[in-house]
């Protein structure tokens, strides 16, 4: 489980970020990203029922917060962001989220030099 003070738990943050963010995008997620002012770093996730019934989002979530724990002390404060998975994605196996999860981190303007 990430830290509270790194997780975005407000619908408004959701939606400002939606509305404001860069995306970069691979087959199976999408990443919105923002920089923000004197803050912690904050990461929410985002998962459609069209994925699936609850206990398959549910498991993805869990998989997805797993792999961006370890990731924190590589990526920058002062940023919010947001994954966003599609359809398909429950089909693919840990380490396939996990190359779909870095290869968004490497590109984005998240990671540490």
């Amino acid at each position: 489980m990430l830290k509270s003070a790194n997780r975005l738990k407000k619908r408004k943050e959701f939606a400002y970020l939606y509305n404001n963010g860069k995306a970069k995008h691979s087959n199976y997620l999408t990443l919105v990203y923002l920089p923000t002012k004197h803050r912690p770093l904050k990461i929410g996730f985002s998962i459609s029922k069209k994925i699936g019934k609850a206990h398959t989002r549910n498991l993805i979530k869990r998989r997805l917060r797993a792999i961006v724990r370890e990731q924190v002390p590589n990526l920058l404060d002062n940023y919010n962001a947001v994954f966003i998975a599609k359809t398909g994605i429950e089909n693919l196996s840990f380490a396939d989220l996990r190359k779909n999860v870095l290869y968004l981190l490497d590109n984005s303007e998240l990671k540490k030099c």
